[in-house]
């Protein structure tokens, strides 16, 4: 740990008047409550919208938790081999790594994500079946957190190796996959670059405490943990508070392209119009599953639909690849207004006509929106009839 960490620790001791024994103890309550809630808030966020990203970050931060409160019980009623393997594995090898994938989901892209998922696996399992077995060389400590009960780096692969590894190898790409966030919103959207800054640098306090363990290095761990799950959640806060500010109703809801649809580029060029024209577009072919790379089961994808198009303005249908009827049904019931377009010469169905509030054929993608401009001001703040 950096030697103010431990100057820091040890002055909060001594302004106490509480041993450095107790201190730990309290600190590590502290941080274990904070990074459990900081995994419930998470997991919560998941369950409204399932992102691998956000559950990539939960495994870590509760990782951490259960590290941390291992860690307490441990200081407050004494070591056992249960309790300080279960720290060392989820503290000090593997929840740094899953943090740096939930980075890599975010930052690179589902298929980065997907492929450091089975890496990350495979040195999990590793871990997990060493860090269980692997034989003490020296007795638990008695107090504090003692890092040489583990055989030294020196002796080769074993715990504290990787523990090493894990903790350079995910402070590593959280550091280049932070710098890419950096550059992409700077400008455009600062208060996620402030949110990004304070996760890397509560990610980084973890990696060097956790690093500094494995090394022989005990003096300011417990402190680094709470300061760790302190800074963790104010970015997420941060961060999550900056989506807030983003329309929570999205003006449209396109159905009609498809994933396995060879037509993905007339798709992007349908939503980039509309976007242009200053319309607010969900499609969940692109939004939901990521144009295939994310994938859910009929029924997921069909709750995640819906769900849009309950907080939807207008469900505007594409019929250039004829998908989404059904789902322009569930808007007709719930009485959302329903656009139906289709490329001039084609006729549209009877039953979607029949639920179909508006019909437009067109020539080119512009035609669309032109129509709609007429129907649909770019200022609506709810769902309108259309006549």
């Amino acid at each position: 740990m950096p030697l103010s960490a431990q100057i820091a620790h040890r002055i909060l001791a001594l302004q106490s008047k509480v041993p450095l024994q107790e201190m730990d103890t309290i600190l590590a309550i502290i941080a274990g409550v904070a990074a459990t809630a900081f995994t419930i808030d998470l997991i919560v966020d998941n369950r409204r919208r399932p992102r691998p990203h956000v559950a990539a970050f939960a495994a870590g931060i509760g990782m951490f938790a259960v590290a941390t409160i291992a860690l307490a019980i441990a200081l407050a009623t004494g070591w056992t081999s249960t309790s300080y393997r279960t720290f060392f594995l989820f503290g000090g090898v593997l929840n740094i790594p899953f943090l740096a994938l939930g980075s890599m989901f975010l930052v690179v892209g589902p298929r980065a994500g997907h492929t450091m998922t089975v890496l990350l696996a495979g040195f999990a399992a590793i871990s997990t079946t060493l860090v269980t077995t692997v034989p003490f060389e020296n007795p638990l400590p008695e107090s504090g957190v003692r890092p040489d009960v583990f055989p030294p780096l020196t002796d080769g692969f074993g715990p504290r190796l990787l523990a090493f590894i894990g903790g350079v190898t995910g402070t590593t790409l959280l550091v280049l996959l932070a710098i890419v966030s950096v550059i992409r919103f700077w400008r455009k959207r600062p208060r996620i670059v402030w949110g990004n800054g304070l996760i890397l640098t509560g990610t980084l306090v973890a990696a060097w405490g956790g690093t500094g363990l494995a090394i022989g290095e005990e003096s300011g761990f417990v402190l680094s943990l709470l300061v760790t799950s302190t800074l963790l959640w104010l970015g997420y806060r941060t961060t999550r508070g900056e989506r807030k500010v983003e329309p929570e109703k999205p003006r449209i809801v396109l159905l009609g392209p498809s994933t396995e649809s060879p037509e993905r580029a007339h798709a992007d060029l349908l939503i980039t119009s509309l976007e242009q024209r200053g319309y607010s577009v969900i499609c969940p072919a692109r939004d939901i599953e990521d144009w295939g790379q994310v994938t859910f089961s009929p029924a997921e994808m069909t709750r995640q639909t819906y769900q849009a198009i309950d907080n939807a303005a207008i469900v505007l249908v594409d019929l250039t690849h004829g998908y989404g009827i059904v789902a322009a049904g569930y808007a007709n019931a719930k009485g959302i207004p329903v656009i139906t377009a289709s490329p001039a010469g084609y006729r549209i169905p009877r039953p979607i006509r029949g639920i179909s509030d508006l019909e437009i054929y067109y020539h080119s993608l512009p035609d669309i929106t032109d129509q709609l401009a007429k129907v649909l001001p770019t200022d609506a703040p709810a769902p309108i009839p259309i006549s």
